[in-house]
């Protein structure tokens, strides 16, 4: 016989499951048409389940818009973590680091969900404010993983918080450029670039230039 410890972890996971389905539906019809045709009915029909089992979890679509947004940017946030991690430690290298982050947290679903969800933050305040938020936590996290990735490439912290920017925003652009107007040799060319100038620059910093002698007024001889 079940104790009610056990009957109620059982409760708890069914929850978490449940929840899990809706936030993936509500991506889904973000991703296929849009944030405003992610309601509650669309919602609770793409999952096969009643409007009112959705608000058992979801008490209204603010809820579970927010819920679904932590979520999303959450999983780009752990592979900005590992990813940070396996460069730091030598498990992996730019190349990888770089491609990851292009594929893993800026797919093309990724910057439909991210616009969509921005441009009804503008009208809607109270996910405008959790957006914001988690944004800006996303961003900091950049940054901060972004640096420890490269820590061991002796440049200093402002310059690699410099170089994560000029990454992050490279390849936010590129991925939307070639939504719009797709390329593959393009699209391969320009992430080639960013690597090659990122790998450069960390050379550099490891095998700096010979000092040149200083010029003097003096004559040589």
């Amino acid at each position: 016989m079940q104790t009610d410890s056990e009957i109620k972890d059982g409760r708890e996971l069914k929850g978490a499951a449940m929840r899990a389905r809706l936030r993936a539906a509500t991506e889904e019809i973000i991703a296929e048409v849009g944030v405003e045709a992610a309601s509650g009915k669309a919602v609770a029909e793409r999952c096969g389940v009643s409007r009112g089992a959705m608000l058992h979890h979801y008490p209204t679509r603010d809820d579970l818009i927010i819920d679904t947004a932590r979520h999303f940017w959450q999983r780009a946030r752990d592979v900005v973590v590992r990813q940070a991690e396996d460069v730091a430690s030598g498990r992996s290298d730019v190349r990888t680091y770089v491609m990851t982050l292009y594929e893993e947290v800026f797919p093309s679903n990724a910057l439909v969900t991210m616009l969509d969800l921005v441009v009804l933050g503008r009208t809607e305040s109270r996910i405008g404010l959790a957006v914001n938020e988690i944004l800006s936590d996303l961003f900091h996290a950049y940054e901060e993983f972004g640096v420890k990735a490269l820590s061991r490439s002796q440049l200093p912290p402002e310059e690699l918080r410099i170089i994560i920017t000029f990454t992050v925003s490279t390849l936010r652009g590129l991925r939307i450029q070639n939504n719009i107007e797709p390329d593959r040799a393009k699209e391969a060319a320009v992430l080639d670039m960013l690597i090659a100038s990122i790998e450069q620059r960390i050379a550099a910093a490891a095998h700096p230039a010979a000092e040149m002698p200083r010029q003097t007024d003096e004559d040589p001889t």
